[in-house]
């Protein structure tokens, strides 16, 4: 009997270790993804034509949903990007088909990533929404009196930038 339960015991504890430790790997793994080191702001402003602060990561996300860097653009203009791994589920055409349910306008954006598109949601606001291997990015742009293809143009850009540095 006190074989057995040595057994038992060392079995236990050995999937214990191992799945903690592959929830540790998984846990650092999601930290390492540094939204404001993806891009700088020399980068976005050759990209937007204006001047651009220094990115902050805005602690106040959920974390669970990714906490994107934000960046002020030319005093009121707005530039952000988020970067996690995508949760299961998570896809190209589940996102597209839940912003059509919500009746925001969405494109397709190209050669960007394994997948992208272009959603909308109004008051001149763009977002590229790529997914790329795991990983899912969104860069959203505010940018008052810049036309929507300029802001699109330079989202493409900036994107392409970031994905360099995955």
């Amino acid at each position: 009997m006190n074989r057995w339960f040595r057994t038992k015991f060392v079995v236990v504890m050995t999937a214990v270790m191992v799945f903690g430790s592959v929830g540790l790997v998984m846990a650092q793994e999601a930290r390492k993804i540094d939204a404001c080191g993806l891009l700088t702001p020399a980068e976005i402003k050759a990209a937007v034509g204006k001047e651009v602060t220094e990115g902050k990561l805005n602690e106040k996300a959920n974390p669970l949903v990714g906490q994107p860097c934000e960046y002020k653009v030319d005093g009121y203009g707005v530039f952000s990007i988020l970067v996690k791994t995508a949760a299961p589920g998570e896809t190209a055409d589940n996102m597209i088909a839940e912003l059509k349910k919500r009746h925001i306008a969405v494109s397709d954006a190209g050669a960007v990533g394994d997948r992208a598109f272009f959603s909308s949601p109004g008051y001149g606001m763009i977002q590229l929404n790529t997914f790329k291997g795991d990983k899912y990015l969104v860069i959203t742009m505010l940018i008052p009196g810049a036309a929507e293809a300029a802001q699109k143009t330079a989202a493409e850009t900036l994107m392409k930038t970031a994905l360099t540095k995955l």
